[in-house]
């Protein structure tokens, strides 16, 4: 949906499309991020083939994801999906530190 159908849709209903936009952006991001840690453990410490198989899927699922909420949703939602995207991305990144 473009800005002004968002908008001309009334506020709450704007805020609810973010946010559920934010939800898939967070939920797709966790998805794409999570099995990076395990990729990164296998790259360490054995052959490549699997995770780098695994990683060219991840990427691939992710590209085609986007590119349909780019084609069936507005700016304003893919936005918030990226938004999502790097909120996963930070809290993968916290939960994969070393302590």
């Amino acid at each position: 949906m473009s800005v002004a159908g968002l908008l001309s849709a009334g506020l709450p209903a704007f805020a609810a499309e973010v946010g559920a936009a934010l939800l898939i952006g967070a939920l797709l991001g966790a998805i794409y991020f999570l099995p990076l840690l395990w990729i990164v453990r296998r790259l360490a410490g054995g052959p490549a083939v699997m995770p780098l198989l695994l990683h060219a899927i991840r990427f691939v699922l992710l590209a085609v994801a986007l590119a349909a909420i780019a084609r069936t949703s507005g700016a304003v939602v893919l936005l918030a999906v990226a938004v999502g995207l790097l909120l996963a991305r930070a809290a993968v990144l916290r939960l994969g530190a070393p302590s």
